[in-house]
């Protein structure tokens, strides 16, 4: 994920070409998670009810393949 300053970076989960970094908006607080499948362009998914421990399960359902794009 390329860095902005719009989130703070908190972790990243990684399985083979599946990336998915937990992230925090810096202006909402709220939490999310940017989705990588390879070189394709990624998705960022903001939870604003959910804490951060839900935002670090969706990453890796993602990283799992549990959660689809």
């Amino acid at each position: 994920m390329q860095n902005t300053s719009d989130c703070i970076i908190y972790s990243t989960y990684q399985k083979e070409d599946r990336v998915a970094t937990v992230v925090k908006h810096r202006i909402s607080n709220s939490w999310g998670v940017h989705m990588k499948i390879g070189n394709k362009p990624g998705l960022l998914e903001f939870y604003p009810t959910h804490s951060e421990v839900w935002a670090e399960e969706c990453a890796e359902n993602f990283v799992e393949g549990i959660k689809q794009l």
